[in-house]
């Protein structure tokens, strides 16, 4: 059997698994017109059907057939003993048999609930099989034996089952609304009315700024450490007697204090004497340059000579 094939029958097989529930060994109901088939083109049908079904098959007859094999003479006599080797399955018909076609509907109707696929070479008989959802047909093509894709009704019958395995079923549903509404009524019953907060809300603290702390340079903190030890400095002892001594130290803790809030100031005459000073070095510098380069140059000319 070429891939190809063997790849659809494996996706048809798991379709009748999963939606209508198929299990191994597949249960085949085979015809008289099959047999003769199959007898005719010398085939091992036992083998083939379990390549073709992907698994392990148990192939059946009903009384009404074999009956109907034998009504039609001697020239039958293969295809009877070919059908009793096969398992019997039993129908309702033993006394007054009925054709083939009317048994094996009678079993497969209305919905084919014990799961059996079907074997015929009967045209119009896989016509009214293709009507009932979930029954898979085989049938000889020349030394082939070919399974059929599956019918519009099997399809549709798939997609249902699908949707109803998907969503709650109406028993679930009326549960889950019950269940639902005890909640809620406990739910109301336990839960209070919160009570509302009057007056202005506080500000959202992720929205308000920090306050920035301010950096103070090392200088002015030790102008005003400077600032705080004189002012905490003892105070000279009173004197005995007042009288002109008195104004003298007044005036003095006067000039104290104007001195620390006004520190001194370099004035003009000191930026003066400063650039006189370093034009006096540099004079003396250019000086020392120019008796070095004179003696060196006298030594040269010494040398010379």
């Amino acid at each position: 059997m070429r891939q190809k094939r063997t790849k659809q029958y494996k996706r048809l097989m798991g379709l009748y698994s999963t939606s209508f529930g198929f299990r191994e060994p597949y249960q085949i109901l085979v015809d008289g017109d099959f047999m003769r088939t199959a007898l005719r083109y010398k085939m091992d049908i036992s083998k083939q059907l379990c390549t073709v079904m992907l698994g392990s098959t148990k192939q059946l007859y009903t009384s009404c057939t074999l009956a109907e094999v034998k009504d039609q003479g001697k020239d039958e006599f293969d295809t009877e003993n070919a059908l009793k080797r096969f398992e019997r399955r039993g129908c309702t018909h033993r006394h007054k048999p009925v054709s083939s076609v009317e048994c094996i509907l009678s079993i497969l109707e209305p919905d084919n609930p014990h799961n059996y696929c079907v074997a015929s070479q009967n045209e119009s008989l896989r016509k009214r099989f293709r009507a009932i959802p979930g029954i898979p047909l085989l049938y000889i093509n020349r030394t082939v034996l070919i399974l059929e894709p599956p019918s519009y009704a099997t399809l549709q019958k798939s997609k249902q089952i699908e949707n109803t395995k998907t969503h709650a079923s109406a028993e679930e549903l009326s549960f889950l609304t019950k269940a639902n509404s005890d909640f809620a009524i406990k739910q109301t019953e336990t839960e209070k009315p919160k009570k509302k907060r009057k007056g202005l809300k506080e500000p959202n603290p992720l929205s308000c700024k920090k306050k920035k702390m301010k950096v103070i340079s090392q200088n002015k903190k030790n102008n005003e450490m400077g600032k705080v030890g004189l002012i905490n400095e003892p105070t000279s002892k009173k004197r005995k007697y007042e009288g002109d001594y008195s104004n003298k130290d007044d005036s003095q803790s006067q000039l104290r204090e104007n001195n620390i809030e006004n520190p001194p100031i370099d004035s003009n005459n000191q930026l003066k004497k400063k650039r006189k000073r370093k034009r006096k070095k540099s004079k003396k510098v250019k000086e020392l340059r120019k008796d070095t380069i004179t003696s060196i140059t006298n030594k040269k000319l010494k040398a010379n000579m």
